[in-house]
């Protein structure tokens, strides 16, 4: 979650935006969590599962990088580390298309 947030701080006035979607928590659980962190990047709950199904999420956590169109054009499951060259190139890379 921090190399996220350092995600967001860095690329929040490139036209990229981090979301985070929560599909088990409440959103008092996930609003305290965020606050106890200083946590900028936004959080959606997805309590019906609406948006894990359409994206077809089999594993927590499932991460999406969503072009301007739309479309997903990188998805990786599991934890990670956000703050590497290899992201920061793909970041770039979407950003400019």
């Amino acid at each position: 979650m921090p190399s996220l947030e350092s995600l967001e701080q860095e690329y929040k006035n490139k036209k990229l935006k981090i979301l985070l979607i929560n599909a088990r928590e409440t959103k008092d659980r996930v609003d305290s969590f965020i606050k106890s962190n200083s946590y900028t990047f936004t959080v959606l709950l997805d309590s019906k599962g609406t948006v894990s199904e359409k994206y077809v999420v089999l594993a927590h956590p499932t991460a999406f990088l969503i072009d301007k169109q739309g479309q997903a054009v990188f998805r990786t499951i599991g934890y990670h580390d956000w703050n590497t060259e290899k992201v920061h190139e793909l970041f770039d890379e979407v950003i400019r298309e």
